[in-house]
């Protein structure tokens, strides 16, 4: 083991050598379809592309003969890979062809490394994984040509810093944005939910226009961050949120509740949840009327339960998931001298496709569970969301959706709706896709404007007699 390791870290060093050489002169930008202009940048014209650069590698290194030496024709006949294609420099590296092919290619030399130590198998598996990083990094340092292009137009004069984004399966950055005037904003950059993986072996999809409505509608409603939508084409959509503690500090709600079996800060999340630093784990020793009456008397605890019975409604009438259950998608900013704040940073959009809600999904918002498993969270959203009375649940929810920002819920919805719906008409990368992606953004915004209507109808008309077990 000891000589296949400096074996293969000899064997490493010079393949990256030998794909340095290849790439040399390879850094300038690609020649691409951007609706936002950027500064002026001279290119030759004989000088390939980064992306025309590593296709050629990739043909250079799936040649079909190298395969065959190490693995016998009739294992590798048996893959039923297209080896013209593959073998093919024009072909780029990001054709949906190859990319499945690269996925594929990549479980299976993973799993025969545990086992072949062997000079041959080495060199071309060594090979491989330096093939998989430079297509990383081509895609990443698209990603931050896009942005220093979007917000330089944003905000003219200003200098844009990028830097690797920390978590998550999505391919993205962040951006630290200079302004003019000295004030500093960092933004959050990321693929859309259905476009390129971290993990590097995923063809993207098409952008879907309502997540891109989602995130405004958490923003005009003050739930979401400052958002931003750049493009290179249909598939390659980004989203960018200012972050959550631009205007104070942010933290995770798993800092208050703890996440995965960890305890979480009790002191910190008493300055969030108030008098229901009192409720028991144990459900039985508590005085549910007592700790109802405790709520009344302390304005920290009903901004609290206000703010999450907010978030309950958007989710249910938005139809998103992964959120409240999970307390690393959103926090609460603090600041002197005013109440927390909840802020989303992350969600996914349910997967049912239905969005038009029912009887059966007003019945899950009244037992408190629903999709949502809110009988699993931290003791203090569990009440707020599940153990509290359905009488009490009731009336602050109607009271979120007619009384806070929530009130004006549709003309959220229209804005949201008309800024998203300009965006696709105004970009030239959408121009052969406008029809499918306006028939999704209209179906789904016809489908929250009865959502909202529906919730609000069922809560003032219920009664205790309605009351589900």
């Amino acid at each position: 083991y000891i000589q296949c390791f400096f074996f293969t870290s000899k064997l490493l060093i010079s393949l990256m050598k030998t794909a340095l050489t290849f790439l040399h002169g390879a850094n300038q930008e690609e020649s691409e379809s951007f609706k936002t202009p950027g500064k002026n940048l001279t290119t030759a014209l004989s000088e390939p592309t980064p992306g025309e650069v590593v296709s050629r590698l990739q043909a250079e290194i799936l040649r079909k003969n190298r395969f065959v030496s190490a693995f016998g024709a009739e294992t590798v006949e048996s893959w039923g890979f297209d080896w013209n294609m593959l073998e093919n420099s024009s072909v780029s590296f990001a054709d949906s062809s190859r990319i499945a092919v690269m996925s594929q290619l990549y479980e299976r030399l993973r799993k025969i490394s545990r086992k072949r130590f062997d000079e041959e198998f080495s060199s071309l598996y060594t090979s491989f994984l330096t093939l998989r990083d430079r297509i990383f990094i081509v895609h990443e340092e698209r990603l931050e040509t896009v942005t220093e292009r979007y917000f330089n137009k944003i905000f003219p004069g200003s200098n844009v810093e990028c830097d690797a984004k920390v978590g998550g399966v999505q391919l993205g950055i962040k951006a630290t944005v200079t302004l003019l005037s000295g004030e500093r904003k960092k933004y959050h950059i990321k693929t859309h939910s259905e476009g390129r993986l971290s993990e590097r072996s995923s063809a993207a999809k098409h952008v879907n226009p309502q997540e891109l409505m989602i995130y405004k509608v958490l923003e005009y409603t003050g739930f979401g961050c400052e958002s931003h939508f750049l493009q290179r084409n249909a598939e390659d959509v980004y989203i960018a949120t200012l972050d959550a503690s631009d205007d104070g500090n942010f933290n995770m709600f798993a800092r208050a509740s703890g996440h995965l079996g960890s305890g979480g800060d009790e002191v910190y999340g008493q300055s969030l949840w108030g008098n229901l630093q009192t409720i028991h784990s144990e459900l039985i020793q508590n005085d549910w009327k007592s700790i109802e009456t405790s709520i009344q008397s302390d304005a920290v605890t009903q901004n609290f339960v206000n703010q999450l019975s907010s978030l309950d409604m958007l989710t249910r009438i938005l139809r998103l998931r992964d959120l409240l259950n999970n307390p690393e998608n959103f926090g609460f900013v603090s600041k002197v001298g005013k109440y927390p704040i909840l802020k989303v940073i992350d969600f996914r959009i349910s997967d049912e496709n239905v969005f038009h809600v029912n009887f059966e999904h007003f019945g899950g918002f009244l037992v408190g569970n629903g999709m949502y498993r809110y009988s699993d969270l931290h003791r203090a959203m569990r009440y707020v969301l599940h153990d509290r009375s359905q009488e009490n649940r009731v009336r602050t929810a109607l009271c979120v959706l007619t009384q806070t920002s929530l009130s004006k819920l549709h003309e959220h919805i229209d804005r949201a709706y008309q800024e998203i719906r300009g965006y696709i008409l105004s970009t030239d990368v959408f121009a052969d896709h406008i029809s499918k992606l306006m028939e999704e953004l209209d179906t789904y915004t016809q489908a929250v404007h009865h959502n909202v209507s529906f919730f609000t109808d069922k809560l003032q008309f219920w009664t205790p007699e309605d009351k589900l077990v």
